[in-house]
């Protein structure tokens, strides 16, 4: 391990200084102008600080992508991000293919159960996306995706302790244009993406777009000789873009998404197998293992457990349906916005989760028991409803002295999940209906200083007061204290209603000697909210657990010339108290509470240069120190052989911090070649992670993996027709990204190859 870890650290070091340390794909090149919203000297302009800013000026570790960098990073949703950034690591959630799990600087929620908040938050057109179910979203009519590291929790609130993720939809343009695309890929993958700009008059401005996917499935399930974790899923979005005067705008956007995408677990055929304990776990290269499935699960509950009648039908289905308003009052020294927005989610999933270690007296494998793989089933039907208003001022005042925004937040979620869960037999062990609802208000105000033309001060903070509760009635007529029912909880003791009330101050200082030279550092306080243990088997084990506090400390770098060389680079220190983590609640590995600390030492580095005309490179270096910090409560309650709490392993050793790997290096670019009025772009990029845990208590080691993807472009006539060939995962490789242990693993997507067609028109032609 420690040979791999040098290795890939050699590998960063020598990759950047091939392109020369040079910074970011935050930065448009060339050709990208018509991508990015606005460039200034070929800079994005970000909303980082909820409000237009060129990156170069922005004291926050950052990245930002165009749509152009998107297709040269083989970035098609947001879960592609994780092969890309500095310290990002992520997956699908185990089943759930809409659903995606990040971890920014080692924070991050692997569940997407109502009653667990994540760590890293998701916002588009700046509505706050408050569950992890439906957030794998689709980039293909964007203005630019922002990637926010490290507590965002002055200007976007709880649940972004890790950081937060910013897409920005494209605005229907002032020209009539638009795209149509078509590709075809491997596992029958068909996909049609368009969208059309429709400019009513001078004043209104009305877009439209839409995309449908459907594949035929890549795992391969021999007991039924058909693939599954098949995709179908389709969406449209209608956005309307009015003038109401000179200095009122109104933008309103409704949008709907189906997505039946699941991420069901494969066995590896390869396994080494005893005859005393069934299938041994085995280490090593995971490219060269196949992988089936021998559930029977798709032919319905019934058929693996006779006369069962399941709540959803088989696989992952996701319906979510959007709605925001945006109303903007410019005046001479700044702007108000009333933004409000409703989301609406409907996550229903029949889905199984193989246990191995039980193989052993089930006499694994057995054509005549092709169920193996349906031993725990999980039955879901799940219903998320989440409103949200804010007022937010922009301004410059007292001569361009204090750049302030300020705002109130307003968020109420209600969330109900009708959950069942089968183990090994007709009778289900749980079966409940969980109702738990957030009100949340807040409110913030940051300044930016202006002390000298060279040095700028920063100071913000933000109050929230949060209200949450929680409400469990047991569909199994059981009758005595270990009903799952809130009267149970309540005559146990157990708080059924949880209050926080929490200040997140930020303060950062930012010295730039040049337009082209930047330095900042900072210091930022971010929370994520508390939640109950409702994954459980019996009241007593229905526990709250309380926020999870953090500070983080950063240091950083701009350098910046155009298009030719530019480079960014933040060293950060982050502490986190009261970790949310898989603790000694002697429930299970879903069992969450507040343990001890996560401390965080880091560099991220990201680079751009353009060493001569049409040629375009990048890197971005990731390193993390990550480690545990025990309380001496864990301390105590840890016994071996350890098997509740999760910040030790067997032995009451400390383990290392999950989705914290010590390297992370990209690699990659473009180079435009011309003949004629045609252009050939060949492009590519190569990820290297190194070795992690994946998992809680030390079960899911992963090695170190190098990932590769790569494309072409032809451009016959100018940008009108693009055709492309192009690769993700080109040479297949296959990794760990969640496991619970011996060979219940779960790997990434399979390589995947695409040819695709895109036609631009009207006003979309460059």
């Amino acid at each position: 391990m420690t040979t791999r870890k040098a290795i890939y650290r050699n590998t960063a070091i020598f990759g950047l200084t091939l392109t020369a340390l040079a910074g970011a794909p935050a930065h448009a090149n060339n050709g990208d102008q018509s991508d990015a919203a606005e460039t200034s000297d070929n800079v994005i302009i970000v909303t980082a600080q909820r409000r237009e800013q060129s990156i170069q000026d922005v004291p926050i570790a950052i990245s930002a992508f165009t749509p152009k960098q998107l297709d040269t990073l083989a970035v098609k949703k947001t879960i592609d991000l994780v092969d890309t950034l500095p310290n990002l690591v992520g997956s699908n959630n185990t089943s759930l293919g809409s659903a995606n799990v990040y971890f920014l600087r080692g924070q991050g929620q692997d569940e997407s159960f109502p009653t667990f908040d994540p760590a890293v938050g998701t916002y588009v057109d700046e509505i706050f996306y408050a569950r992890q179910n439906g957030n794998n979203i689709a980039l293909f009519d964007i203005e630019r995706t922002e990637v926010l590291r490290g507590p965002q929790g002055t200007l976007f609130g709880k649940n972004t302790t890790g950081g937060a993720i910013n897409v920005v939809l494209r605005k229907p343009g002032e020209e009539f244009g638009g795209f149509a695309e078509v590709s075809y890929g491997r596992f029958d993958e068909v996909t049609l993406r368009g969208s059309v700009d429709l400019p009513l008059s001078e004043r209104v401005r009305f877009l439209v777009s839409g995309f449908y996917v459907d594949d035929n499935g890549w795992l391969e399930n021999t007991a039924l000789d058909r693939n599954i974790n098949d995709r179908n899923a389709y969406g449209g979005r209608i956005a309307i873009d009015i003038d109401l005067t000179d200095d009122l705008n109104w933008y309103v956007v409704g949008d709907y998404i189906r997505d039946s995408g699941t991420n069901i677990t494969g066995r590896d055929i390869n396994l080494d197998t005893d005859a005393a304990t069934g299938p041994i776990r085995t280490s090593g290269n995971y490219g060269d293992v196949d992988l089936v499935s021998t559930s029977i699960l798709p032919l319905g509950l019934d058929a693996v457990f006779p006369g069962a009648v399941s709540k959803a039908d088989y696989g992952s289905l996701t319906k979510s349906y959007n709605t925001s308003s945006n109303l903007t009052y410019q005046m001479d020294n700044g702007s108000i916005s009333l933004i409000m927005g409703y989301r609406k989610v409907e996550n229903d999933f029949l889905v199984n989760f193989p246990l191995p270690q039980f193989d052993a007296f089930m006499q694994f494998p057995s054509p005549a028991n092709p169920a193996l793989d349906d031993i725990f089933i999980i039955d879901n039907i799940g219903d998320f409803k989440q409103y949200s208003a804010e007022l937010k001022y922009n301004g410059s005042l007292f001569d361009d002295f204090l750049n302030l925004t300020a705002g109130l937040f307003y968020l109420k979620e209600e969330n109900r999940s009708d959950f069942a869960a089968y183990f090994a037999g007709p009778t289900p062990s749980r079966d409940r209906i969980i109702s738990n609802d957030t009100e949340n208000i807040a409110g913030y105000i940051q300044g930016d200083f202006a002390l000298s033309d060279q040095i700028t001060a920063t100071a913000g903070v933000r109050y929230t007061d949060e209200k949450k509760d929680f409400r469990i009635s047991d569909n199994r007529p059981i009758g005595d204290i270990t009903d799952l029912t809130t009267a149970n909880m309540i005559a146990l003791g157990i708080p059924i209603d949880q209050r926080e009330k929490v200040w997140t101050p930020r303060f950062a200082l930012q010295f730039e000697p040049d337009d082209d030279l930047m330095f900042y550092a900072s210091a930022t306080r971010g929370f994520r909210s508390g939640g109950w243990n409702a994954r459980v088997n019996t009241a007593s084990g229905l526990q709250p657990f309380g926020s999870e506090k953090v500070w983080s400390y950063e240091a950083g770098t701009r350098l910046n010339f155009g298009r030719d060389f530019s480079i960014a680079a933040t060293a950060f220190y982050l502490e986190a108290k009261d970790l949310q983590v898989n603790t000694a609640i002697a429930q299970g590995v879903f069992a969450i509470g507040n343990a001890g600390k996560l401390l965080n030492t880091g560099l991220e580095v990201e680079a751009f240069i353009s060493p001569v005309r049409n040629l375009n490179l990048y890197a971005a270096l990731g390193i993390m120190d990550a480690r545990y910090e025990a309380s001496e409560a864990d301390i105590a309650a840890c016994v071996p052989p350890n098997g509740t709490v999760s910040v030790f392993d067997v032995n009451c050793e400390l383990i290392e911090p999950k989705r914290s790997p010590d390297a992370q290096v990209t690699l990659g670019g473009s180079y435009d070649i011309e003949i004629g009025d045609a252009m050939i772009s060949p492009r590519g990029s190569i990820r290297m992670v190194s070795d992690q845990e994946v998992s809680t208590r030390g079960v899911g080691p992963a090695d170190g993996y190098v990932l590769v993807n790569a494309g072409i472009d032809f451009k016959p006539f100018g940008d009108q027709l693009n055709l492309a060939v192009e690769c993700s995962n080109c040479f297949n490789k296959r990794y760990l990204v969640a496991s619970f242990g011996n060979q219940d693993t779960y790997f990434n997507q399979p390589g995947r190859w695409t040819i695709r067609a895109t036609y631009k028109f009207g006003g979309r032609v460059n």
